[in-house]
């Protein structure tokens, strides 16, 4: 099966980056954001692109105050500093996210409101799961990570099968806490969690989050040498995007490729693989490699 993507052909790589380049420069930075997910919808994840990523995130949480955009402008710099070989963006990388974490940390008067509003809500009774997810996520971690904790966890206690808020919650303990523990029992448990039994959010939502899990698993068992286990993911996740087929591509469990491919290596079982993914799911392993970029 040929899974080359033929919309590669014609997209010019250093003319897209000039265009989101001086977009971002112009404070046009919907158009900027629009042309590099454009490239990385293609398979390229250069430096110098996920840097600029994370700088339109960082320049969107300074003019919009939205926590989304801050959460993933730490996401982004963090996706340079722990997974690129290119020390030079990394050091960039570094002074850039330490700049952006000072400017973040203070509460503004308006923060201080949306505290005691949050506090307010906090004590409020009969609260919807989604109500408590909103509260957690929509409240900065960084300044009142145990706040953000009880929120979610409230959501949860309420519907145990929330994948969103299972979600926010391993990932505060991981990269907030430093909990990997935590993080990983909950990673796992949200991808036990079949999309559809989740009616809070939309299948399509749960299908994304549920990946997003699968990527986090694989990189904690690549840290802890489990290549076995990694392996296993991938065929988790590759199974999720055969069937989801519609809602999601392989650009979805890129990490999780890479990560199956340098595990089988390390295993000295690479032709293994290949024969069990051509087998299980009808596809070239070599050429799967090939269209996300991945040596």
């Amino acid at each position: 099966m040929n899974i080359i993507n033929n919309n590669k052909i014609g997209l010019d790589y250093k003319r897209s980056m000039k265009e989101a380049v001086n977009f971002f420069k112009k404070n046009r930075l919907h158009e900027s954001l629009a042309i590099i997910n454009r490239l990385r919808h293609h398979g390229y994840d250069e430096p110098e692109l996920i840097l600029l990523t994370a700088q339109v995130y960082d320049r969107l949480t300074f003019l919009t105050s939205e926590a989304e955009y801050e959460e993933l402008a730490i996401e982004t710099f963090d996706e340079i500093i722990r997974y690129s070989d290119n020390k030079k963006y990394i050091k960039k990388a570094v002074k850039l996210q330490n700049n952006f974490m000072k400017r973040i940390s203070a509460l503004n008067e308006e923060e201080f409101k949306a505290q005691s509003k949050a506090e307010e809500l906090k004590k409020a009774r009969n609260m919807s799961p989604k109500a408590w997810f909103m509260l957690g996520a929509n409240f900065s971690v960084r300044k009142d990570p145990l706040f953000v904790i009880n929120a979610l966890n409230n959501a949860i206690e309420l519907n145990d099968k929330y994948i969103s808020a299972l979600y926010r919650l391993a990932y505060v303990y991981q990269y907030n806490m430093n909990d990997r523990n935590s993080a990983l029992s909950l990673y796992l448990k949200i991808i036990k969690i079949q999309p559809y039994e989740d009616n809070i959010e939309s299948e399509s939502t749960n299908v994304k989050t549920i990946l997003e899990a699968c990527t986090e698993i694989s990189g904690i068992y690549m840290f802890n040498d489990q290549y076995k286990k990694a392996i296993s993911v991938f065929d988790h996740a590759f199974k999720i995007v055969m069937a989801y087929g519609d809602i999601c591509s392989i650009h979805a469990i890129k990490k999780i490729i890479a990560n199956a491919y340098t595990s089988s290596i390390k295993l000295d079982n690479l032709p293994a693989l290949k024969k069990h993914v051509k087998k299980n799911f009808g596809y070239d392993f070599d050429s799967i490699l090939e269209e996300l970029r991945i040596s």
